[in-house]
């Protein structure tokens, strides 16, 4: 079997980037660049324009040299916000755990998809298909749904029409209609309800978490079976939700980002 090359695209691009950082220059031209790395010139300047498209370093139109761009701040500043939320919402996460002895989920929404940033399992033998850092659809968990109620309409319009509403189960929501009735009722309530949608015999119940300029920002949830987690428990296993959803969000009311 062959092996991965050493010399691959991303490879190369990091070495650029690190010659910053390593040379303590805030700009730095083609050439002196080059001459660092032993990279040809040519090589070097072609790939400084294709990360200059992107924002990931800037060209300065006064010296022709080349700096480190916006996109690297925006995505460390991401990396930090992520940890100061997780590590804020913790403590709450925890002790809604130690309440219910479910599952616990954090997520936030990206590009219109749920992305777990935090999760606490129960000490109980449910396997649960999530996982920190994992993606699944917004339109059919009860944390996505909780978080897209609480979006403009035309924002939750364009998440369909670019991630669709695909099937998992009998009891996925797959009409529009249908979708937009249950954030209704979600923003009516105050939490929403995964009733089997991405996965047969689980359920969860989320609710949404604000930051001080009232936009939604994350979710929080407990998830397990159907058994424990129906009509029965729904009232009393919200109340705790929507509590600890409420103490995130005074600890999180800073973060002025909608999502990460």
């Amino acid at each position: 079997m062959r092996g991965t090359p050493t010399n691959s695209s991303i490879e190369k691009a990091f070495k650029i980037l690190s010659v910053f950082s390593q040379n303590g220059r805030f700009e730095l031209g083609v050439g002196e660049i080059s001459r660092i790395l032993r990279m040809h010139k040519s090589t070097v300047h072609r790939f400084l324009r294709s990360m200059e498209k992107i924002g990931v370093v800037e060209k300065s139109e006064e010296t022709g040299k080349y700096k480190l761009g916006l996109k690297l701040y925006e995505l460390g500043n991401s990396v930090s916000l992520k940890k100061l939320m997780v590590d804020r919402a913790r403590i709450y996460l925890e002790d809604l755990h130690w309440y219910l002895n479910e599952t616990v989920h954090f997520a936030t929404l990206k590009n219109g998809e749920v992305v777990y940033l935090d999760k606490i399992i129960a000490d109980r033998t449910f396997v649960i298909i999530s996982e920190v850092g994992k993606r699944l659809p917004a339109h059919c968990t009860g944390l996505g749904k909780s978080m897209l109620a609480f979006l403009p309409r035309e924002e939750v319009e364009r998440i369909i029409r670019e991630k669709g509403l695909k099937k998992f189960t009998r009891n996925t929501i797959t009409s529009k209609k249908k979708l937009f009735e249950e954030l209704e009722l979600i923003r009516e309530r105050g939490y929403a309800i995964d009733n089997e949608e991405i996965e047969d015999g689980l359920r969860c119940i989320a609710a949404p978490i604000f930051n001080g300029e009232g936009s939604v920002i994350a979710a929080v949830s407990i998830s397990g079976p159907s058994s424990r987690i129906n009509e029965t428990t729904y009232d009393e296993y919200s109340k705790y939700v929507i509590k600890t959803a409420k103490l995130i969000s005074n600890e999180l009311k800073n973060i002025n980002l909608r999502f990460l």
